[in-house]
This record gives C-alpha cells, structure tokens and sequence, in this order.
C-alpha cells in the first residue's frame, strides 16, 4: 500500500477536526474567521475525497481555488484591524 494511499485518511480526519475547531471558533468565541477556515479546511478534506475517487482536474482545481479564497479571506480578517 502506498504511503499517500495510509496518510490521505488521517489527513481528511485532521482536517475535518481543524474545521470542528473552526466552527467553535465561529460559534462560541465569535471570531469571524474560524467560519472561514472552517471552509476551507472542509473544501480541502473535500478536495482530498474526490481525488482518490477519481474526479477530474477540473473539479478539483475549482475545489482548490474557492479553498484558497476562503483562506485568504479568513486571514484577511484576522490582520484586517491590525
């Protein structure tokens, strides 16, 4: 078995616990961009899904763009009043 075959599993469950976290950062302690990093991390374990199901280049780069997006955007709220 491959090594990305064993790790792309730990990797999803991580990043679907980064977006736990992100939602109760979203939620409970009100910062705006725990909901966007959430996002992202949820797009990313979503990107890594589709891939080891096969899904085109495609989708997997409007996947990776709009995670990008969200991420950049989560940042942006956290500099924005500094």
């Amino acid at each position: 078995m491959a090594l990305a075959e064993m790790l792309t599993p730990v990797s999803i469950a991580i990043q679907l616990i980064i977006v736990i976290l992100g939602c109760y950062a979203g939620f409970k302690m009100k910062i705006q961009a725990g909901f966007l990093f959430a996002l992202t991390f949820l797009l990313f374990a979503v990107y890594d899904m589709t891939s080891m199901m096969g899904y085109g280049d495609d989708t997997l780069a409007i996947i990776n763009i709009i995670a990008s997006l969200s991420a950049l955007g989560g940042i942006y709220l956290l500099v924005k009043p500094a």
